[in-house]
């Protein structure tokens, strides 16, 4: 069970990945959709704002209501797409009294300094620290296709960053960033459905596998110890 949870896992992931490479190029169109895909700097789909972090020094800026996001809560994602919880929080005064811009839910934040691309909705209003580039959508974008367009474009984000010795994106680098999109919104959405399904199989998919591996080492514990029997065959 486990060796054929693990093989499908890596076809559906593989399907994935290629699914990813010819819908967000335009390479592959859904049916129902034909109209004009266009080429443009990343400022024109998202307003691209920046993070920052008060002063550690005041407590009274710290341990509100309001979520701080750091690259170490997208790594804690493993993977996972939206992030409404943080590990350290922002009061008010602490939000206004930084560069940690408060970010409406639905804002695509993107990690942008040392570890590039790395991606996350947020599904609450947050802010992030300075380690990030965060994309808020205008009227006409999914941010759901921003994410996944995102997705397919670190290597290209990584090469903006070399001869660099520490690696980092500048506000004016991703707002000139080129990329390809549909112009139709509808053609958007219905690409980042199709991905969403694709990641709620997978996601289904390595719940099922975790479940089979607890259940072996469960029964390895007990058989490996005499604590369970096996019935002798007559």
């Amino acid at each position: 069970m486990i060796d054929s949870l693990e093989q499908l896992l890596t076809k559906k992931r593989q399907i994935k990945q290629g699914a990813m490479q010819e819908l967000l190029t335009g390479k592959r169109r859904l049916p129902g959709f034909t109209g004009k895909w266009t080429e443009c700097n990343l400022a024109v789909l998202a307003e691209i704002r920046s993070g920052g972090t008060p002063s550690t020094r005041q407590s009274e800026f710290w341990d509100g209501d309001i979520p701080w996001c750091t690259p170490t809560d997208i790594t804690a994602l493993a993977g996972g797409k939206y992030i409404s919880q943080t590990t350290r929080t922002l009061s008010e005064k602490g939000q206004k009294a930084s560069s940690a811009e408060l970010l409406p839910a639905g804002t695509v934040v993107m990690t942008s300094r040392a570890t590039i691309g790395e991606c996350a909705i947020a599904s609450v209003p947050l802010t992030t620290n300075q380690g990030f580039k965060n994309l808020v959508p205008y009227a006409g974008t999914s941010g759901e296709f921003l994410y996944y367009l995102i997705g397919t474009q670190k290597q290209a984000l990584l090469a903006l960053c070399s001869g660099s010795t520490f690696l980092e994106i500048g506000k004016r680098q991703l707002a000139e960033f080129l990329v390809r999109a549909p112009v139709e919104f509808e053609e958007q959405k219905a690409i980042a459905q199709v991905l969403s399904d694709m990641d709620a199989e997978i996601t289904a998919l390595e719940a099922r596998l975790t479940k089979a591996r607890a259940l072996k080492q469960a029964m390895a514990q007990a058989l490996l110890t005499g604590r369970i029997r096996l019935p002798v065959a007559s």
